[in-house]
């Protein structure tokens, strides 16, 4: 999903970009954000784009006719997606625009206003999950990315999924895991043993990391430094500030 993010005060398109990267993240999805400091670049950008945005997020400035002016630009250039003001609560007055595509999102940015936006601009969205599938006993399973705790190396040839509900074995290799999820930010390999979900990491055992349904995924020790750092980056980013899951001293 491409969005663009029209914002003149930077801390403002900071933190709603922060948003829309942890709701593609809580969906497994992949969205595209390009900034824009003023209307005009705005409007530029959108000229010489071969792809149209699916939804942009226009700040309107003290002259709110100034971004009721760029929205009807890029409507009458042909733009078909849907338009997102950013206002300040002086400006709210608690209706959406009568224009189609049309919609006002409050400052400063709350997440839950945010998926009331998205829900009205992509009902099935929200919904959307990707998932993992294999096959064990001849029947084939899937599993929503979001679900999925972590997996480990079973017995030979075989592979553990660890779920909210439930844990899984099946046949296959973690290195073949690992390799499926190269490409997903969220998905952490942990040495030979592992590929744990970022998002359900809750907690430290000194150098070992806590999942959310209490199990205990063990860090090489030549790995400990570099994996422990890749979870504070990823938990600072999740929560906008400088936070670091529980540490629970061994006993």
């Amino acid at each position: 999903m491409l969005v663009y993010i029209c914002e003149e005060s930077k801390n403002d398109a900071i933190r709603l970009k922060h948003l829309l990267s942890t709701f593609s993240r809580e969906k497994g999805l992949s969205i595209e954000m390009n900034l824009f400091a003023s209307g005009e670049e705005l409007s530029t950008a959108c000229r010489q784009a071969q792809h149209q945005p699916d939804i942009l997020f226009l700040s309107t400035p003290p002259d709110i006719e100034n971004g009721r002016e760029i929205a009807r630009e890029l409507q009458s250039n042909g733009y078909e997606g849907d338009i997102v003001y950013t206002i300040s609560n002086a400006e709210y007055n608690g209706d959406k625009s009568d224009e189609a595509h049309l919609f006002c999102l409050r400052k400063p940015f709350d997440y839950l206003n945010l998926l009331n936006i998205l829900e009205q601009c992509f009902p099935v969205l929200l919904n959307a999950q990707q998932s993992f599938s294999f096959v064990r006993k001849k029947k084939e399973i899937s599993i929503p990315y979001g679900e999925i705790l972590f997996f480990e190396t079973g017995q030979p040839h075989t592979v553990v999924i660890h779920t909210t509900t439930e844990s899984v074995i099946f046949r296959g290799a973690l290195s073949q895991i690992a390799d499926y999820f190269h490409n997903i930010d969220n998905f952490l390999p942990i040495g030979r043993s592992f590929v744990i979900n970022l998002n359900h990491v809750t907690g430290r055992l000194r150098n070992d990391l806590i999942m959310s349904d209490g199990s205990i995924v063990q860090i090489p020790l030549r790995k400990q430094e570099d994996i422990l750092q890749l979870v504070k980056k990823w938990q600072k980013n999740a929560t906008g500030e400088h936070t670091y899951p529980q540490v629970i001293p061994r006993h």
